[in-house]
C-alpha cells in the first residue's frame, strides 16, 4: 500500500516540490540524494529566477533616492518630537565648533589690536650702566629731537631707582613707606598713558627751573595718607622734599609704576648712582616702531648710538597666529566631545526606531522594498537630522560669537565658509550615526517579522 505524501509545510519543504519548469514532482520524486541536491539546486535557482524577474517599480516611492529621502522625511514629521530632541544633540555640538573657531579668530584679533595699542608702538632707547657710571646720560636736547622724528607720538627720559626710596609725609620721618621712585620727564609719562585722579603732572616749565616737584599712584598715596591736594601737601622722598602736584592711576600694563613717585628726570640726566641708566621711552604711530627704532639711537647720542640697546615690539603676525592656534587647539576639544555625544545620540535613536519598525520593515520587505531601499531610508532619516542640528547649531554658534564679541566690545572676526561647514558636518554626523541602525534595518527578515 502507497504511503501518503505530507503536504509541505515551510518555504523549503515548497521548494523541494519544483521541478525547474514548475510541475509537482510528487509523482515523479527524483531517486538518490545526489538526485535530490540536483532538484533542490534547480528549484532554488528557478524561484531566484522568477525574483529577479519581476519588474522593479523605479517610479515609487520607496525604491528610487527621492522617493526614499521623501519617505524619511515623513517619517520624520510623525515624530517631530523625538526628532527635534535628537537633533539639539547635534546641535549643541555644532554649535560649539562654530562658536570655538569664532571666538578664537576674534579674541586672537582683539588680543593682537591690544597688543598693537601698548606693546607694538612702544620703542625703548636705553643708556648701559657701564656709561651711567662713566657720567652718560640722556640729556632734555636729546629727548627733543626725538620727538621730532617723523611716526613719533610722545617721548621722554625715564630712569627707576635701583631700590626702593623711603617716602615719608613729615619731615620728620613719620608715616615712612618704601616705595619705588622714577625719574620722567612729561613726555615719557604722556607716552605712558598717565590718567590724573587728582591733580595734575608737572610740565617741561618744572623740569627747566629744576623744580622739586612730584606726583605718586594712587595706592601709595592711601598708604601715606593723603586723601587731598588741598593746602600744597609736601612729600620727603629719602630725606628730599617735594611738592606734591598730582595723584595719578598706574598705566594698564605697567605694574612698576604701581604704588610709586614720580619725579623730575634730574637723577637721569645726572647719571645718579641711586638710579638704573637712563632711558628714552618713546610711543610711535601704530606701525612706525621698526623705521623709529632705527633712528631714535642717533638722535639719542649722536656720539655712539651704537653703544646703545634698542628694545622694539615682535612681529604681530607670529604672535596672532600663535593665540589663534592655542585657543582652537584648546577649544576644539569641547567642541569635538560634544559632536561625538551627538552623534551617540542620533545613533541610538534610529536604533530604538529600528526596534520599534519592525512590522512596518517587514511589510516593506514582503511587498519587494530591497534591503538597499530599507538601510537608505534610515541613513536619510539620520541625515536629516544631522543637517537640521547643523543648521540650527550654525545659527546658535554664530550668536554666540555675536553676543561674546559685542558684550566685550570685539571686532567679530568670522570666516564665511563656517556657515556652509556647520550643516555639512551635522549631515556627516548624521551620516555616520546611521549606517550601524540601517544596516540592522536591513538584516530583518520578512517572514519573521509578519508573524510578530
Amino acid at each position: 500500500m502507497a504511503r501518503r505524501r505530507r503536504e509541505p509545510e515551510t518555504d523549503t519543504e515548497l521548494l523541494e516540490y519544483i521541478t525547474p519548469d514548475g510541475e509537482d514532482a510528487g509523482a515523479e520524486e527524483p531517486q538518490g540524494r545526489k538526485a535530490r541536491r540536483a532538484a533542490k539546486k534547480a528549484a532554488n535557482q528557478a524561484a531566484e529566477d522568477e525574483r529577479d524577474a519581476i519588474p522593479k517599480a523605479k517610479g515609487r516611492f520607496g525604491v528610487r533616492s527621492m522617493g526614499i529621502a521623501y519617505e524619511a522625511f515623513q517619517s520624520l514629521r510623525g515624530r517631530s518630537m523625538r526628532t527635534w530632541m535628537t537633533a539639539i544633540g547635534i546641535a549643541l555640538g555644532i554649535a560649539a565648533t562654530v562658536a570655538t573657531v569664532g571666538l578664537s579668530s576674534t579674541s586672537a584679533a582683539a588680543i593682537a589690536e591690544r597688543f598693537d595699542a601698548t606693546e607694538a608702538t612702544q620703542v625703548t632707547v636705553s643708556f648701559s650702566d657701564t656709561m651711567r657710571d662713566a657720567g652718560y646720560g640722556p640729556t632734555l636736547e636729546a629727548a627733543q629731537r626725538v620727538r621730532e622724528i617723523n611716526g613719533v607720538a610722545d617721548a621722554g627720559i625715564v630712569c627707576g631707582s635701583t631700590d626702593d626710596l623711603a617716602a615719608s609725609r613729615t619731615e620728620a620721618g613719620d608715616y615712612v613707606r618704601e616705595v619705588p621712585v622714577f625719574g620722567m620727564e612729561p613726555g615719557a609719562m604722556a607716552a605712558y598713558g598717565f590718567e590724573f585722579t587728582q591733580g595734575a603732572a608737572f610740565d617741561e616749565g618744572h623740569v627747566a627751573r629744576g623744580d622739586q616737584v612730584a606726583v605718586i599712584d594712587e595706592s601709595a598715596a592711601r598708604d601715606l595718607g593723603y586723601t587731598s591736594l588741598e593746602g600744597g601737601p609736601m612729600i620727603y622722598v629719602d630725606g628730599r622734599e617735594y611738592a606734591l602736584i598730582g595723584v595719578y592711576q598706574a598705566p594698564e600694563g605697567e605694574a612698576k609704576l604701581t604704588g610709586a613717585v614720580v619725579v623730575p628726570p634730574t637723577p637721569c640726566i645726572e647719571a645718579d648712582p641711586e638710579y638704573a641708566a637712563g632711558q628714552v621711552f618713546i610711543r610711535t604711530d601704530l606701525g612706525a616702531a621698526d623705521k623709529v627704532a632705527d633712528t631714535a639711537p642717533t638722535a639719542v647720542f649722536p656720539e655712539g648710538p651704537d653703544n646703545l640697546s634698542v628694545s622694539k615690539p615682535s612681529d604681530l603676525r607670529s604672535f596672532r597666529k600663535g593665540v589663534e592656534n592655542e585657543m582652537q587647539a584648546l577649544l576644539l576639544g569641547l567642541a569635538a566631545v560634544s559632536l561625538v555625544i551627538g552623534a551617540v545620540s542620533v545613533s541610538n535613536t534610529a536604533l530604538v526606531s529600528v526596534m520599534e519598525r519592525r512590522s512596518e520593515i517587514g511589510l516593506r520587505r514582503a511587498v519587494g522594498a530591497a534591503r538597499r531601499a530599507v538601510a537608505m531610508q534610515f541613513v536619510w532619516e539620520s541625515t536629516l537630522i544631522g543637517l537640521i542640528g547643523g543648521l540650527v547649531g550654525t545659527v546658535l554658534g554664530v550668536n554666540v560669537t555675536a553676543f561674546v564679541s559685542l558684550y566685550r566690545d570685539w571686532q567679530i572676526v568670522f570666516d564665511p565658509a563656517l556657515f556652509a561647514a556647520g550643516p555639512v558636518i551635522g549631515a556627516v554626523v548624521g551620516i555616520v550615526a546611521g549606517v550601524y541602525p540601517a544596516w540592522r534595518a536591513s538584516r530583518i527578515p520578512p517572514a519573521v517579522t509578519l508573524r510578530t
